[in-house]
This record gives C-alpha cells, structure tokens and sequence, in this order.
C-alpha cells in the first residue's frame, strides 16, 4: 500500500485535488497522446487575468510556454534561491514576500513544489503544486501558458529570465483564489500560512529591545518559521512611497537571515532582508555599497555572501532595523517557536493542536457581535479546556495580540466580575499558553475581495454551566477574559494569551449579525506528554483478553473493543 493510500485525505502526502484534476492520471493522457496539457478550468483568457483589458493593442496579452518565450527554458536555474522571485505588475507583493521567504527552507519548500519538475524530461506542459487550504493542504494542477505582455512575463518573473518554476507557482495560487486579479493588496500573513500550514502573527519591533529582538528572529529562523516586516503607511497615499533611506512603506519585505560581524571591538548584529520586486534597496548603514563594510574582513564578507548587486536584497543593522520599522510578521510552523526564543529546557511541553470548522448562518448562527446582546449568544460556541501550565510569571497584563488597526469596536457596559485575594495584580501564579487564530474562508473570489469584520472572544465557564450552550444571561454577566481585539477585515484575527487551568467558551462572530460566512477556528496549547513503558503484566493480560474475545480473523467488534480499553482504564485510574 502506498504513502498516499495510508495517509489521511488532505494531508501533505495525501492532498485534496482541486476541481477533481488528478496530476499523475492527466501528465499520462499527455505522454501518450504527445499533446501539451491545456488546462480548461483555468483558461489561458481574460477571466483567469482578473485584471482590466488594456485599451491599446500593442499592450495586449499573450499567453505563452516558457519555450515559447525563451528558447533555453527551465522550471529552476541551478537551485531555488530568494533572487529568483521578481514582482510583476501586479500588487502582490505579500505572496511574494512569503515565497520568498519559504526557499529558505528546503524542507518546506518541497511541500508546496513537488521535485522532479521539469521543462525537459517528462514535459507535457502540466505542474503541480500544493497550499494549505483552512486546515487540509490541496494540490493544485496548471499547464504552463503564462501571461505574456510586449515579450515579457505580465506578473512574477526570475532574476534568471530562462528560469519559470516561480510564475508558476503564482500562475496555481491565482487559480486556487479565482484569477490573477484576486492576489492584489494582501497580508503576508496570508501566503506565509497557506505555504506552510503554520500561525502567523504580529509582534511590534517596539515590543522588543533591539538584541532581544535580534535573538528573537535568530531563532525563529532556526526552528523554520518564516518572517517578514514592514513599515506602516500612514494613509493610502504613503502606500508605496519610498523612503531617504531607500524603504518602502506599506510593503512587505522577506527577513531571510541574521548574522554578526565584528568591526575592531564592536560586534554588529545584521539582519538580511529582500524586497520581492527585486529592486530598490535600502541604502543606509550596512547596505551592500556602504563604506561600513571597508572595514570588515574579506573572510567575514565571504561568509555572509555579500553582493554589491542590485538586486533586491541587503543588509541592515538591527538597531537601524528596529528605528526604521514597524511590524515583524512570523509564521510558526513549529509551536515551539511561538516565543521566538531559543530553549535548551528539556522540560518544554509538547503542544496540541485543536481546529474545528464553522458556519454563520443568517438568522440562526450569525449573532453578530456583543453590540447585539440578544444574539450574540447565538454565535458558534467552541469548548477548550486548559489543563497543563507551561509558564510561570508574575500577572499577565499585556497578552501579545495582532495589531489591532482600523475596525469595528464592540466594546460595551458589561458585569465584570471583581478581583479576588487571590488574583491581586503581581501575584505570581501558573498559566497555559494559548495561541487562537480565527480565518473567515473564501473571501477572495475572482476580482474582488470581500472581507467580513471578524473576531472572536474567550470566556471562563464556571463548572455548574455547559459549553456549547450558554444562553445570553451568561453574556450579560459575564465579561470576556481576552478578546482578538477590534473587528477587522482581514482574512485572519488571532492573539496569543496566557490563562489559568480551567473550561473556556470561545465565540467566533462577525461584528454584524446575520452576515453569511465560513470560517476556520484553531488553536495551540500545551500538552505535557508523559511516556510510560508499557508493564509486561498489562501486555499479557490485554494480549490474553485478545486471544479470548477474537475470531479466527484476529479482528473485535467496536463493543468487544470498547470492554478492551475500559479494562484498561479500569486498572490505571
């Protein structure tokens, strides 16, 4: 039996397969006939363009083959690297970040481009590629025809013009959202996770003092994450705009790696960064044509395979960094990460990841939010209970949340309840980490992006009421723990918070009610695993029980295995 088959449907070596195409079963149809693949579902016209119709006809688009456009064609020129990726005419620079940042890791990288890929052996004008898709990952099938406007490549292109594995990987990802249209004005956040099947999340550089922060991403880096930043516009003229330092705001740059050098006695912390249009770089301290690096060894130099190119990528201080921007972007694919820390505890717990799927349905599950108390209460209702404690600090004031921005505020007079002995303000005591993340689904449809304003909150329910079902006097009474924060129109909202040990209700909702939506709720927390080695009397006994109850098949009904595990609890609590 195969990996595929043994595996769960929409897992990585199982995916889901978008519109039903089967890769394996059309690249054969192909061989045999020696017809090129065209795919009918994302057609070589103007819907899968997404974009206006140029009026003057010299600007007209062409869809061609890498062939067709260069004779000396390849899917990858050498090895995947972060200058392969170049932005287009199109605003998608959030998407590219993100690729950018996941050729940093090969392990990663492979999940979303299968290997063995080519334009020369086994070409029949059909790739595959694969993306996270709200809790399962789908493989997506395209052909090769890329849109082509006066000779050169409309969107994402490579540094190496023969080169055509990231066109097309944008080519899929425009096909999974409806058109090439869909991709414009994005959050990093979004491609780092549909990448990776990660969490990705906020933290303000001013949150951080400048070697903490250093630190910080170092080790991100280290455990896969992927990171970005960038700096915030103040309004929607400054979008685009560049900086006397050669930085563009409101745009989304690739932190690639961090490094050190030393300069006579001082050590320099560097981060490396990458603008994904390729061009444009910073030019301030430590950028590639500075002075500062005259006084840096060749071997040092070396090492950090510094090029005076321009090529989209350079160096930056870290406390230039930290003056210069705003917002980090991270993507954990490992939990562990979340701190953005190095560890060497051997005690870290393991985590547990809990996701469940929901609807808002108008006048039924869609209660909008606590501005409407009389159905607020209606919105789905989600249990987490939080058992084991991972962190030991002094009172949480300030949980880590995205940033909050423009949106919908639903504060409003509520009982909060008082402040007991024993939770007085600096008292130390015992928490569990949680990180919840609320992604509204399908929101990105052909050439509009309509995005409900979503939240979720966090409640503590005592022991006498029922998850699942409180009604709206527990609402009325009852003050949230934590909140997502302000309603925003965003793909996703989340916030990482430290709670006591006990029953939670999380409540995800749009802030007006009765607005039709999808959505995706999960969330991480730890869970101490404990091993035991099995003991040899347990082993014979359930192995004897098992000799006893099954048939000659050696197979048990669903009650004889259900009597099987109660016997075992019964002699282990």
């Amino acid at each position: 039996m195969g990996c595929a088959a043994m595996s769960e449907l929409g897992s990585i070596d199982n995916p889901v397969k978008f519109k039903d195409q089967d890769f394996d079963a059309l690249l054969q149809k192909c061989l045999k006939s020696a017809a090129l693949f065209s795919d009918t579902v994302f057609a070589a016209n103007q819907s899968s363009l997404g974009i206006p119709v140029d009026p003057d006809p010299k600007k007209a688009v062409k869809w061609l083959r890498p062939k067709e456009i260069t004779s000396n064609a390849v899917f990858v020129e050498g090895t995947m690297g972060t200058t392969d990726i170049c932005q287009g005419q199109l605003g998608n620079c959030w998407l590219l970040a993100a690729l950018s940042c996941l050729t940093m890791h090969p392990t990663l990288f492979v999940k979303v481009v299968p290997s063995g890929q080519s334009l020369s052996e086994s070409y029949a004008g059909i790739f595959r590629f694969r993306f996270w898709q709200y809790g399962e990952w789908v493989e997506v099938v395209v052909d090769d025809r890329l849109p082509v406007r006066e000779g050169r490549l409309l969107f994402s292109y490579s540094r190496a013009t023969n080169e055509f594995w990231s066109a097309l990987v944008e080519k899929a990802y425009a096909k999974l959202i409806g058109s090439y249209g869909s991709l414009k004005g994005g959050i990093i956040s979004e491609g780092m996770e549909d990448f990776t099947g990660g969490i990705a999340y906020s933290l303000p550089v001013s949150s951080r003092p400048p070697r903490m922060l250093w630190r910080g991403i170092t080790a991100a880096l280290a455990r896969s994450s992927l990171l970005s930043c960038f700096i915030h516009a103040a309004s929607v003229k400054e979008i685009g705009t560049v900086t006397s330092e050669g930085l563009i705001k409101g745009h989304a740059y690739a932190i690639t790696d961090t490094d050190k050098v030393q300069r006579t006695s001082e050590e320099v912390l560097l981060l490396r960064l990458r603008n994904p249009w390729g061009f444009v770089e910073y030019c301030g301290p430590w950028s590639d044509k500075c002075k500062d690096w005259d006084v840096i060894d060749n071997a040092q130099k070396a090492r950090l395979e510094l090029a005076k190119v321009e090529d989209g990528e350079f160096w930056i201080g870290i406390e230039d960094f930290c003056l210069l921007f705003n917002t980090v972007e991270m993507c954990s694919v490992n939990p562990d990460s979340m701190s953005g820390e190095a560890s060497d505890d051997t005690a870290t717990p393991s985590w547990t990841l809990s996701s469940h799927q929901g609807t808002w349905v108008p006048m039924c599950s869609a209660g909008g939010s606590r501005r409407y108390p009389r159905s607020f209460c209606k919105n789905p209702q989600f249990q987490m209970i939080l058992s084991e404690k991972d962190v030991d600090d002094y009172d949480y004031g300030e949980n880590e949340e995205g940033e909050e921005g423009d949106g919908e505020d639903d504060e409003v007079g509520v009982v909060v309840a008082p402040v007991s002995k024993t939770e007085k303000q600096g008292e130390k005591k015992k928490k569990c980490t949680v990180l919840v993340e609320l992604l509204q689904k399908y929101r990105r449809q052909k050439d509009k992006v309509n995005f409900l304003y979503i939240a979720f909150h966090i409640y503590k329910v005592p022991p006498e009421d029922k998850p699942g079902s409180l009604d709206q006097p527990f609402f009325s009474n009852n003050s949230p723990v934590t909140r997502s924060g302000k309603y925003r129109s965003i793909r996703s909202v989340w916030r990482k918070v430290h709670l006591e040990p006990g029953s939670y209700v999380i409540l995800a909702s749009t802030y007006r009610p009765n607005q039709q939506g999808e959505f995706f709720l999960r969330y991480v927390c730890p869970a101490m695993v404990m091993s035991k080695p099995v003991l040899p009397e347990d082993q014979f006994r359930v192995q004897k029980w098992f000799d006893e109850k099954a048939g000659s098949d050696d197979r048990v009904n669903a009650v004889q295995f259900m009597n099987l595990v109660n016997s075992g609890l019964d002699v282990h609590i």
